[in-house]
């Protein structure tokens, strides 16, 4: 997929410690904490998030530069 994704840390039960990535592709994302993946979000809209908040601009830019960003 040719356009930026977003993921979420989560277990299998849901749990959620709170990192969050964005990347152009799921290969790029570094390994998660023990006992979680990576899931997609499937709504995620790239230009509606970023109308939201702009400070995401930042991170977006960095994704573009090291193949995927990573937030807590």
């Amino acid at each position: 997929m040719n356009r930026l994704q977003k993921f979420v840390e989560q277990g299998a039960y849901g749990e959620r410690p709170g990192r969050t990535a964005y990347a152009f592709n799921a290969a790029l994302l570094p390994e998660p904490a023990k006992g979680l993946d990576w899931r997609p979000v499937t709504n995620f809209n790239p230009g509606d998030a970023i109308l939201d908040e702009p400070s995401l601009k930042e991170v977006f830019a960095a994704a573009l530069k090291n193949g995927y960003s990573l937030v807590t």
